[in-house]
């Protein structure tokens, strides 16, 4: 992987006031994905609107690392369900019509 693709996670968490363990709880957790490169941890770019989402529940709503992972699987289940319904009124739509 490229080092222009990655930000270190120790930049990450200095520049947005969260403890190193909170990101390798979140990695540990299978949420964020937490690359080794020269031997300093790095967040892939794509990873980091995810990542930033999870320090706001954690630093803004003051909730847990438990309860961020708890959070965001419900999300990503309402974002499925979202998805699914989509398709299935796209599907509907070639019956009614």
């Amino acid at each position: 992987m490229r080092t222009e693709n990655v930000i270190s996670v120790s930049d990450f968490c200095v520049f947005h006031n969260v403890e190193y363990t909170f990101v390798d709880y979140l990695a540990d957790a299978g949420l964020v994905t937490v690359t080794a490169i020269n031997q300093t941890n790095c967040i892939p770019i794509d990873e980091i609107q995810k990542l930033e989402r999870l320090v706001r529940l954690h630093n803004e709503l003051d909730i847990n690392e438990p309860g961020v992972a708890t959070i965001n699987n419900l999300l990503q289940k309402l974002d499925d369900m979202q998805q699914e319904v989509s398709y299935l009124r796209s599907k509907l739509s070639l019956y009614e019509g």
